[in-house]
């Protein structure tokens, strides 16, 4: 007797830790009928009447924080919290005297548990699986089949040489950037991270960069496909004032994004040496790391912020003329595209998604990493075209509209069809013919 082929649901197991990308991705397949279930640490079942009226019984700051764990379009019913590993991942966020050693492990473990109850529960229920990297290799080893990887960071292999160099050439950024995971990691995690694309059937990204590092490492590129990332157009949005002050006062430059080496701060500075104008002023937005003695010397000329609220941030956007993100090794940067929506030209490398989202010379300037002398061209540009900022703030919101969440989510449910269809269609080919 032929044995029997049980042929897959066409539904799909999510894991990931937090509120990753704005669950866009369990969203968009809850929307088109296809999400099983996804495994997280901790979520706000926001869509509950008890969980609604809770709230409206806690102090702003904590509704704020339950409300970023929680997705419109995502019922709670969906979803399935891992127990101890969300209490863990809370604890740990609220403990900032815990040492970085203890951190990383603790995190390791509960992406290994969330891997691992993920896995299991896509067997269990004859679906497919969807894992976020650093979850990948728990998940899939834990899985019947072959499933699909969503790479968030470019290919640890291709990030640890980049940010070996940057410690070789900068020891006095060695403290952040010896914390960056793909240095950090003990060999037997950073190895079993760099297995998760090469034990997926089909691999999904956000920019051609992180693709271009997939198959420098071995990664066919057949199996690989970019879906880039959305941006909320109402939130983020041109300041309705900066019209009439683009073409006087200081050249006004944003940066946002962790305060550390991995994005370039140092070259940022070289740049602003390199162009010593008067007429310059820098904003630094973001959580500081451990390079906050680089900015000693340019007293005034840098507004340095760091641990900045999202209101704070918003009016920083807003009272900005152009963006510079000189990061070495990015996934995507969703900041990117959230000043292309404030109307703010950017200045970003090649390995950032700058690439994906501008016309050059257009919407900004991409130029190549680790070259002040680069940056500081494009700065010098901006400063002696100012007549011409305002045309290039307006192409930037331009381009940016034609980013939102609606259409990441259609990338996705259009990617993930495609595979459940060829996985079906093999199945089908597999199964005996009576």
């Amino acid at each position: 007797m032929p044995t029997e082929i049980t042929s897959p649901t066409n539904k799909v197991v999510v894991v990931h830790r937090g509120a990753r990308d704005g669950y866009q991705v369990s969203r968009a397949l809850s929307e088109a009928g296809l999400l099983d279930t996804l495994v997280t640490d901790l979520y706000w079942p926001g869509n509950r009447a008890v969980a609604s009226f809770a709230s409206h019984l806690l102090p702003a700051s904590v509704r704020q924080m339950l409300g970023a764990g929680f997705a419109e379009g995502l019922s709670s019913s969906r979803v399935r919290c891992s127990l101890p590993s969300g209490p863990l991942s809370f604890v740990l966020d609220k403990c900032p005297r815990a040492s970085f050693a203890l951190r990383r492990q603790a995190q390791r473990w509960t992406d290994a548990e969330l891997g691992r109850k993920a896995g299991r529960l896509a067997t269990k229920n004859n679906s497919q699986l969807l894992s976020y990297s650093y979850y990948g290799f728990h998940a899939f080893s834990n899985f019947a089949r072959p499933g699909i990887l969503f790479q968030v960071h470019p290919h640890p292999a291709s990030v640890r040489r980049i940010l070996e160099r940057e410690l070789f050439d900068h020891p006095d950024c060695s403290a952040s950037l010896e914390k960056e995971w793909e240095v950090s990691l003990p060999q037997q995690d950073f190895e079993q991270l760099a297995l998760e694309n090469r034990m997926a059937a089909h691999v999904l990204c956000a920019s051609s960069f992180t693709r271009k590092t997939l198959i420098e490492n071995g990664t066919p590129a057949g199996r690989i496909e970019v879906v880039h990332y959305g941006v909320d157009l109402e939130r983020f949005a041109p300041s309705q004032d900066r019209a009439s002050s683009a073409r006087r006062g200081p050249l006004r430059l944003l940066f946002v994004g962790t305060i550390n080496q991995r994005k370039g701060i140092k070259y940022l500075l070289q740049a602003l040496r390199l162009i010593k104008s008067s007429q310059l002023h820098l904003t630094v937005c973001g959580r500081a790391v451990d390079d906050l003695a680089l900015f000693q010397s340019f007293g005034s000329q840098i507004d340095l912020r760091p641990n900045i609220s999202q209101t704070d941030l918003l009016a920083a956007y807003g009272s900005s003329d152009a963006f510079v993100f000189p990061s070495v090794a990015e996934g995507f940067a969703q900041v990117l595209l959230e000043a292309l929506a404030c109307g703010l030209p950017l200045i970003s490398t090649t390995h950032t998604a700058a690439p994906d989202l501008i016309d050059d010379g257009i919407q900004g300037f991409v130029v190549e990493p680790r070259r002040p002398d680069f940056i500081a061209a494009r700065i010098d540009w901006l400063l002696s075209n100012r007549s011409q900022l305002r045309d290039m703030q307006e192409a930037a919101r331009r381009r940016a509209e034609e980013f939102t969440w609606t259409r990441f989510r259609r990338g996705i449910v259009a990617a993930v069809g495609r595979f459940l269809n060829s996985e079906n269609a093999t199945q089908e080919a597999l199964a005996p013919h009576v």
